[in-house]
């Protein structure tokens, strides 16, 4: 927009950002408006290559506008090793002081209020200043170096909750796990941790530290960390792993670090050893929990550190560990137990700029406020497949001072921002809306009973097939099909975010038998396109053993028309009702026809014709059309079975095509029978000698002069209907020919 305006083509624009990835982002984005990009390289190179008045597009990174210490003499250095080296006195000096200079500066909030804010402004006096950023500096603590005293007004707001609506993230639940939340909410989790970010007195900290035996920080203490990471392994398996997702742990510092990394480890290894020794051990989730890997991502000290601290940086450096966190589950690679980084463990590393749309739970043990807390939690609403929210799990009280924390926000700001850091059970009444919005469904089809069926009410075995019956026919409707599965996948979706907390536990029941209805429905109508692909693991795991207890197998698709067994599952989905059978018989019928139609489209037609004459004779008579449905379905399983005079049934099957779209009523004129018959034998025997080679269909210039040679055909044969739609007919017959590829070359 800025080089299509003529008033601004002539601006020198200088992009400025503070991480690698984000240049090689922006580079590739700016690349394409066209044109040519500078990416400064040094400072020396900043100063040339700024200092011109080009109108041209640049790149820097905000640490080029600090120049290097220089290496002092080494009797120098030794007089001052107990003071280090001494600030320079020189600043950083004017660049360019042109006016048309457009400075867009990205995450500016980390930079603004250092040296590095300061240096960029005193190089480039003069310029235009645009700042993006998602946690401006806006408290009087920041002073001048408040962002809108930097830049000015705000252009445009992008909330939280803008986003969130847009798609572009995901809401963040927040689970409490201190004393106060679990009570307030009514959790009734069977441990309880100290809210830590309140102000403590001393009386209250010595007597924190003498329940878990700490000297030193009581955010440190072993016993501490040995029981929360009990809690956030169970926290992860049970709620995060089975849809395949990652954490992060964010504690105190680099010791509290490697001691929540030795405390997951232990805990991990307790859940596998109680996985195995149950009495029906689930071999999948033994596998998953084997696989799971823990890291500790940590800066490195300048001064002496604890030897286990950098040993495990060491490890993190050797597993590459934050690319494999970033990675999904591969399980069944052997190269790739990487990816089985499971657990990430930070303190001051990969809080802000980290994107991992992996990771769906951030498990948090330290004190953040303000614009750090909200770059921090940010790190779980990036979108991926079938994560439908972000969760934040709180072990030091931040859920119970999130006001406090927010504080430096105005009213309607820190209103969206609650809003989009909910309570995980404000999901319950979307739930229960989601739940009331499946029962109208059904009832608004007729089907009145369903709330009684779907929690188990009805007092006999015979009223639950009633309601079956009736609701699994109550979907004929595609439309009305469609809706169900949409409604189905949002109470699924919404029930999977709560499981496995007790709130949830009086919707599994509905659950599952929802669940049943759709299968029921996928087999009634062989409607392949219902699928809960999309609902999530654990109501999909819920969903599925129910169906296998009343032996369906979830993992085999809809019985198929010509399956030996067909007639008796059918026998058995209908449990006696004749019209239940009738129309299963029928939908099957339909897809039979629809699936293989282009293997043999005249055949298929006249077999779809004499199924509408069925309905149209008998309509409601279910028993009638059940046996001239059986008879139909054996004329399908047999296929075509006679040829015309003179012709093969491969022939026939040519013939009967191109009569199909040559002839509105079907009929060859009898003057033109033999000579189209010997059209279709020479047709034939052309496809069969020129088709018989290894990937004959790839190859486009051989398809395109078989097609001529058949237009060719056409033509000599000299029937006036075949002649005006040659062209068509030519395709058609190379159609069918790339369907029935098998059967012309059998000898």
């Amino acid at each position: 927009m800025i080089r299509a305006s003529a008033d601004l083509a002539d601006f020198k624009i200088l992009l400025i950002n503070d991480r690698v990835d984000l240049e090689e982002q922006l580079a590739a984005t700016a690349k394409l408006i066209g044109g040519k990009v500078n990416v400064i390289e040094s400072t020396s190179h900043l100063r040339d290559q700024l200092s011109g008045g080009a109108s041209d597009l640049n790149m820097v990174m905000v640490h080029k506008f600090m120049e290097r210490v220089e290496e002092l003499p080494r009797v120098v250095r030794e007089a001052l090793v107990s003071y280090g080296t001494p600030p320079s006195s020189e600043s950083f000096g004017v660049v360019n002081t042109s006016e048309r200079i457009l400075l867009m500066i990205d995450e500016a909030h980390r930079t603004q209020g250092s040296d590095y804010g300061d240096n960029i402004f005193e190089a480039f006096p003069n310029a235009t200043r645009i700042a993006f950023t998602g946690a401006p500096l806006i408290t009087e603590q920041h002073g001048n170096k408040r962002t809108t005293k930097r830049f000015g007004e705000y252009i445009d707001k992008y909330k939280l909750m803008d986003a969130v609506h847009d798609g572009a993230t995901l809401q963040i639940l927040y689970e409490g796990r201190t004393a106060d939340t679990a009570l307030k909410d009514k959790h009734g989790f069977d441990t309880k941790f100290e809210d830590l970010f309140r102000q403590r007195t001393p009386e209250e900290i010595e007597a924190i530290k003498k329940k878990y035996g700490a000297s030193g920080d009581i955010l440190e203490a072993e016993k501490r960390i040995e029981a929360i990471a009990k809690d956030l392994v169970a926290h992860y398996i049970d709620n995060i792993l089975p849809d395949g997702f990652k954490a992060q742990v964010v504690c105190h510092s680099k010791l509290a670090a490697v001691r929540y990394q030795k405390s997951i480890r232990a805990a991990v290894q307790e859940r596998l050893d109680q996985e195995r020794l149950k009495p029906k051990p689930d071999d999948d989730l033994i596998k998953r929990i084997a696989f799971l890997k823990t890291v500790v991502v940590v800066s490195s000290d300048a001064t002496n550190e604890l030897a286990v601290i950098t040993e495990s940086r060491k490890e993190a450096r050797r597993w590459n560990a934050v690319e494999n966190f970033c990675r999904p589950f591969d399980l069944e690679d052997s190269d790739k137990d990487l990816t089985g980084i499971a657990f990430l463990i930070v303190c001051d590393m990969l809080l802000t700029g980290f994107d991992a749309p992996v990771e769906q739970v951030m498990h948090i043990d330290k004190r953040l406020r303000e614009h750090n807390l909200l770059q921090a939690i940010a790190r779980v609403n990036r979108v991926a497949t079938g994560k439908q929210r972000g969760f934040i799990v709180d072990y030091i009280g931040l859920a119970n001072h999130l006001s406090s924390a927010l504080s430096i926000y105005a009213e309607e700001d820190a209103a969206d921002l609650q809003d989009g850091l909910k309570n995980l059970l404000t999901e319950l009444p979307i739930l229960e809306e989601r739940y009331q919005r499946l029962l109208q469904h059904f009832q608004t089809a007729g089907v009145m009973d369903i709330r009684a069926f779907v929690n188990g009410d009805l007092p006999d075995a015979q009223a639950e097939v009633r309601v079956i019956h009736a609701a699994v026919t109550a979907m004929k409707d595609i439309k009305r099909r469609a809706d169900f599965e949409v409604y189905l996948k949002k109470f699924l979706q919404s029930l999977n975010l709560i499981l496995p907390n007790e709130a949830g536990h009086a919707y599994r029941v509905p659950a599952r038998r929802f669940g049943y209805l759709l299968r029921m429905v996928k087999e009634r109508y062989k409607d392949e396109s219902l699928d809960l692909a999309d609902a999530g693991a654990k109501v999909k795991a819920l969903i599925n053993e129910h169906l296998i207890d009343l032996g369906i197998n979830p993992k085999i698709p809809p019985i198929e028309l010509l399956s030996d067994d067909f007639l008796a599952n059918v026998q058995k989905h209908s449990r006696g009702d004749p019209e239940a059978k009738a129309s299963e018989m029928e939908h099957a019928i339909r897809k039979h026809c629809t699936i293989h139609f282009d293997e043999d489209p005249a055949f298929y037609k006249k077999l779809s014709e004499k199924l509408e004459q069925l309905i149209q004779q008998h309509q409601d008579n279910w028993k009638m059309l059940a046996d001239e449905y059986e008879k139909l379905r054996a004329e399908a399983t047999e296929g075509r079975k006679t040829a015309h005079q003179g012709m093969t049934k491969e022939a026939t099957t040519f013939y009967d095509h191109v009569v199909q779209i040559t002839f509105d009523d079907g009929q060859v004129p009898a003057e033109h029978v033999d000579a189209l018959k010997s059209l279709i034998l020479k047709i034939v025997e052309l496809l069969q000698g020129t088709i018989d080679i290894i990937d004959f269909w790839k190859k486009q210039i051989e398809v395109k002069k078989l097609r001529g040679d058949i237009g060719t055909e056409i033509l000599f044969a000299d029937i006036p209907q075949l002649v005006a739609k040659q062209e068509r007919i030519a395709v058609e017959i190379v159609k069918l020919a790339e369907k029935r590829h098998n059967d012309l070359i059998q000898p």
